[in-house]
């Protein structure tokens, strides 16, 4: 049957030409759609490789200096960073409180980072900087790419040497198991200490999720400007309720949570951090107007397709109506009518992929990111061709059924 309905579209190729244009035409629109729609779904999936569920942050705040109670300190006094000390200490008495961590430029879903370039012979990458303590592993869970726990890297920042994301070790040695390789910054060459899971800064981020962590030290924060740019997070005991957690410990912190000039003015969960900035994020890169203007199309090559399908087999109502004459049964005649349309799709897919494999090779379609990238090209492939076909089967089923429901002498008197 297949090879009689080709010889038909072959025979019938320049009243078939305008449908199998069209044809290539959406097909192509509609994979970049689709490849599209389906790198952000596994973007937005992909593990960010740390947690934010129990985690907090403490936002500093300093005094201004024409309020009455702002003191001033002499140039090179310790005591501001002794009382920014004092409240990270309070706040890790706290019994609720199971670690702190300070930071500078360090915290996922933030714009404000910092970045370092590494290098392996002549390759060098630009990575982000977490320059944090001990404790930052333990606060938003970070673990090892080979299986374990946070602590393991508290320890592992403490001696000299890198700290890296399984993805730095993938780029420079095409494996993750790197412990004591080496790697330069600069003329300086370092030891790889340990290795991360691939930490990125929030769900949407592609372009830049190497991660380098470094010790943020005391001798790094010193005066009140260092302490104003260190970032206070922890998290808190698994048996603490979270509900309302915020508003219990700034009643219950108030008068501990101000020293010198320093005073903790706000205490946020990381997870209304993150919904924040996710929504900030999705709307200012234009994601929402590109999804829109992404389903707008899809609706219009869905009207489209279906539009010159109904079109075409209502133009072949008598035919149609011939073969029933000629004895071909009402469900053989929808599938003769299904079957041709398909391989019509066939056919115009052949260079329609053809044109999408270039726009993957040449870098300009999501799918050039992914992983698998032929993986990635023939499950883009496939799922368009099944939305197409969809549609087709729809604009295709209501015509070809009246039309198989032609008498006979209607359609040899209309012949």
């Amino acid at each position: 049957m297949i090879v009689h309905l080709l010889k038909i579209i072959r025979a019938q190729f320049r009243s078939n030409l305008w449908i199998l244009a069209e044809l290539m035409v959406v097909f192509v629109a509609l994979w970049i759609m689709t490849d599209y729609f389906i790198t952000q779904y596994t973007l937005y999936h992909r593990p960010v490789g740390f947690e934010t569920d129990r985690v907090y942050q403490a936002v500093v705040s300093l005094r201004s200096s024409d309020s009455p109670q702002f003191i001033v300190y002499p140039e090179d006094s310790e005591e501001p960073k002794q009382n920014f000390d004092r409240i990270v200490e309070r706040i890790r008495q706290h019994p609720d409180v199971e670690a702190v961590a300070l930071s500078m430029y360090s915290l996922p879903y933030s714009y404000s980072n910092s970045s370092n370039g590494l290098q392996k012979d002549s390759v060098e990458q630009f990575v982000r900087t977490y320059w944090v303590t001990p404790a930052y592993f333990q606060v938003f869970h970070i673990t090892p790419a080979a299986g374990g726990l946070p602590e393991e890297l508290e320890q592992r920042i403490q001696q000299p040497g890198l700290i890296i994301s399984a993805d730095i070790a993938q780029l420079f040695f095409h494996r993750t198991n790197v412990v004591d390789e080496e790697l330069a910054s600069g003329e300086d060459t370092m030891k790889i200490v340990a290795v991360t899971e691939p930490v990125r800064n929030d769900e949407y981020n592609e372009k830049n999720p190497f991660a380098w962590f470094r010790l943020l030290s005391n001798d790094e924060i010193e005066s009140e400007r260092d302490c104003m740019a260190t970032q206070i997070t922890f998290r808190i005991r698994p048996n603490v309720e979270t509900a309302g957690f915020e508003e219990r410990f700034m009643k219950e912190m108030r008068r501990q949570l101000q020293a010198g000039n320093f005073w903790v003015s706000d205490v946020q969960s990381y997870n209304d951090i993150r919904e924040q900035f996710l929504e900030k994020t999705s709307n200012s890169s234009g994601q929402q107007v590109i999804s829109s203007v992404m389903l707008f199309l899809l609706v219009n090559v869905f009207l489209a397709v279906i539009g010159s399908f109904w079109f075409r087999v209502n133009r072949r109502k008598e035919e149609l109506g011939l073969r029933m004459a000629m004895g071909s049964s009402r469900t053989g005649l929808l599938r003769f009518t299904i079957i041709e349309s398909l391989l019509l799709l066939t056919l115009a897919a052949l260079p329609a992929l053809f044109i999408c494999g270039n726009l993957m090779y040449a870098d300009l379609v999501s799918a050039s990111a992914a992983d698998e990238r032929l993986l990635r090209f023939f499950e883009v492939s496939l799922i368009t061709w099944l939305l197409l076909a969809f549609i087709i089967v729809l604009g295709v089923w209501y015509p070809a059924q009246k039309a198989a429901h032609i008498s006979p002498a209607d359609a040899l008197r209309a012949e």
